[in-house]
């Protein structure tokens, strides 16, 4: 990676990123296969069957320890015909990384089928469908709608770092895996599914192709690409159908593809008490509040003033207490020498 680096105007850390390295590890855990186990990756997500459903036929389909990578296969180059076809006559013929993983099928620009070719970098372009000799290739072959929309999906993961999903958007890392086991459900025999055979084998007749033969001891990745293309196809199908409610998925993690349920929000009650609780009031409060209303009537009224005077002396003992009481007037401001 250095020495290519040096030989180019990109850094290594750019040149990383456009590597299988650059996609640890959402897409793989690592590019050593000693460090990537099967059975974490591809069963810790539940979507078409229960948790632990047939659990011990579908680990048949494990290869020996340290032997696997998910999504990585030993297959020919692949491109799109139709963006070969479109390029300027005078530009480098070149293929996109992305497309030689075998999780992408079409090419979800023109909705056709990735083809096998072989590439003399920037010059030529021998398609294997294509007779030797032939000045013109055999026409695309179209995909379908589920198809297409699941690889859109799995270029989003791999551009973006992130999948819109009827539940929501989740990580490049969760799709990838999750993903990979509806791949790994649609490949297991009906006979060890019971109740469950039921939607897994409606998915498998939409699609007009039988499973193929290989699919239960047989990783994904080590099919050959027709086999693949029929299992992605079901996968597809099947993650489809689950988002329209078409049919019944009963893992744990289905409900990562159907949309939210709209639930309103409880407006709640009022309260029954004020947060802040009114003081207790005293009975002399009242009391309080009828003498001073007295004593200000007694000072613009002569009568009121005549009338509270006489109340108040009686508590007067002696000649003494009278005068005191007239002081306390006058301090007061109530006036005892009315005309």
């Amino acid at each position: 990676m250095n020495a290519l680096a040096q030989r180019s105007t990109s850094t290594a850390e750019r040149l990383r990123v456009m590597t299988l390295a650059g996609c640890t590890p959402w897409l793989l855990d690592s590019t050593e296969p000693a460090e990537c186990d099967f059975d974490t990756y591809v069963h810790q997500f539940s979507v078409l069957l229960p948790p632990g459903l047939a659990m011990a036929d579908r680990r048949r389909r494990a290869p020996p320890a340290g032997t696997w990578l998910p999504w990585v296969s030993e297959l020919d180059t692949r491109a799109c015909p139709l963006c070969i076809d479109d390029l300027d006559t005078d530009t480098d013929i070149a293929v996109m990384m992305a497309h030689q993983y075998p999780m992408l099928t079409s090419r979800t620009r023109h909705l056709c089928r990735l083809e096998f070719c072989a590439v003399v970098p920037g010059r030529l372009v021998f398609w294997d469908r294509t007779p030797p000799g032939s000045g013109e290739h055999a026409p695309p072959i179209p995909v379908a709608a589920a198809v297409a929309e699941i690889d859109r999906r799995s270029i989003a993961a791999l551009t973006s770092g992130a999948v819109e999903l009827g539940g929501g958007r989740v990580h490049a890392a969760v799709w990838f895996r999750l993903l990979r086991t509806v791949v790994d459900e649609v490949s297991t025999p009906l006979v060890r599914t019971g109740w469950w055979a039921k939607p897994l084998s409606a998915t498998w007749k939409s699609t007009g192709h039988p499973r193929p033969l290989r699919t239960p001891w047989v990783p994904f990745e080590q099919l050959r690409w027709d086999e693949q293309a029929k299992v992605l196809l079901a996968a597809a199908t099947a993650i489809v159908a689950v988002e329209n409610d078409e049919i019944t998925a009963s893992g744990a993690d289905a409900c990562l593809l159907r949309p939210r349920s709209y639930k309103p929000v409880d407006p709640g009650t009022p309260p029954t008490r004020s947060h802040n609780p009114v003081p207790a009031r005293s009975v002399w409060d009242g009391v309080i509040a009828a003498i001073d209303a007295a004593v200000a009537a007694a000072r613009v009224d002569s009568d009121a003033a005549r009338s509270l005077f006489g109340f108040a002396r009686t508590g007067c003992r002696t000649e003494e207490d009278v005068d005191e009481l007239a002081y306390a007037f006058v301090e007061l401001g109530i006036r005892l020498d009315w005309d």
